[in-house]
């Protein structure tokens, strides 16, 4: 059942009616379940079709939901150490500038200043977060975690109409948020997302011109409320907006997207200080940071969201300049091309989700190659 506050704040919201998600008719809602389900579950039916997922009240076991109070995060010493970075003005529009302070000073200042916090977790506190249940798996582990995010502001916050070039799933420990998302797949190019490099529109999410963005009376969005607790995946690359209502405080975790079936095995309760994220940096070898960017990049192209496939053209222009970048210009667009036919299994020319997972292994394998000639 939906919370009397967010319903009311929505209904306040269509009086209004240019706000953001209410240019086009009915709005969608999204799968919900009790708890967090097992990984193998979780890819097959969501993250593999890429499909938002709701998970009620799953965030209610971590201890950092009991125990993370301010005046809990004043106790600890290391508040007044530990320098954190807080984005000025709270509806975003990436131009607003930024400030460094200390955890201590922020907790003493958030309530009443134009700011909200984003960082990762504070490494004191990140043992209170477990890996959330449908990443509890080890290849997920080992091979995809992109990123931590902890977010926490007084409340009203609004973010810009934007994607992300990570999977997420978000989990709320104070406070409601509100999200309206959109299809990726459906909406690419009703988004307006003008900002290319950044990912994100230039549209007011408060006052949406519908004639300067006119894709917005056609999208279809869905409308997901969040209370304390709840963790919300956000597929890769879907548009969406969210709103922060009350005292506010969230963690997310990024992973790199990967649409192959998962079999996960031997799990173990990790929690945050005990996981790697890598976004960007080396393994010991320095061939599967190649292999995970390369597989990013090829994610990101603008036939995947529509085609969900990569052809030839499209494959040269994401792994030659991936290459060229760590200076390994000996190899040549006929070995590129070697390396598309080696993923290429059903020989259709085209490379789909699964086969282009497979650059994960198969990569590191080319490239050894090239090192052994040198």
């Amino acid at each position: 059942m939906e919370n009397i506050l967010i319903n009311l704040f929505i209904i306040i919201l269509a009086v209004q009616a240019d706000y953001i998600g209410l240019q086009s008719g009915p709005q969608k809602s999204v799968d919900v379940f009790d708890t967090f389900i097992p990984p193998d579950q979780f890819f097959t039916k969501y993250v593999i079709p890429g499909t938002p997922v709701l998970f009620r009240g799953a965030a209610k076991t971590f201890p950092a939901f009991t125990k993370w109070t301010d005046e809990y995060f004043q106790s600890l010493p290391e508040s007044d150490t530990f320098t954190v970075f807080a984005e000025e003005g709270k509806k975003e529009n990436r131009n607003d500038g930024s400030k460094h302070l200390t955890f201590s000073e922020f907790l003493n200042v958030y309530k009443e200043e134009d700011i909200y916090y984003v960082n990762p977790v504070p490494p004191f506190l990140a043992s209170d977060i477990p890996l959330h249940l449908p990443l509890n798996c080890p290849f997920v582990v080992n091979n995809l975690l992109a990123d931590n995010v902890m977010w926490f502001s007084s409340g009203g916050t609004k973010s810009v109409w934007h994607n992300d070039a990570y999977e997420n799933i978000n989990c709320l420990m104070r406070g409601k948020k509100w999200f309206i998302m959109a299809n990726r797949s459906e909406t690419h190019q009703k988004a307006h997302i003008d900002n290319r490099e950044g990912s994100y529109s230039s549209v007011d999410v408060e006052n949406v011109d519908t004639d300067k963005y006119p894709g917005f009376k056609d999208i279809q969005f869905y409308n997901v409320s969040m209370e304390a607790g709840d963790c919300l995946y956000i597929p890769w690359f879907w548009f969406h907006h969210v709103n922060s209502i009350g005292s506010n405080l969230a963690v997310n975790i990024w992973w790199r997207s990967y649409r192959s079936p998962l079999v996960c095995e031997d799990k173990t309760q990790l929690t945050l200080d005990q996981l790697h994220f890598r976004d960007g940096d080396e393994n010991d070898d320095g061939d599967m940071p190649l292999s995970e960017a390369t597989h990013q990049m090829i994610y990101m192209h603008d036939r995947m969201y529509t085609e969900e496939t990569i052809d030839w053209p499209g494959f040269l222009q994401c792994v030659g300049p991936a290459l060229d970048e760590r200076g390994m210009h000996h190899i040549t667009d006929a070995d590129i091309r070697r390396l598309f036919k080696l993923l290429d299994s059903d020989e259709d020319e085209l490379l789909n989700y699964v086969e282009i997972d497979n650059i994960l292994t198969v990569f590191p394998k080319f490239l050894r190659q090239f090192k052994d000639e040198l």
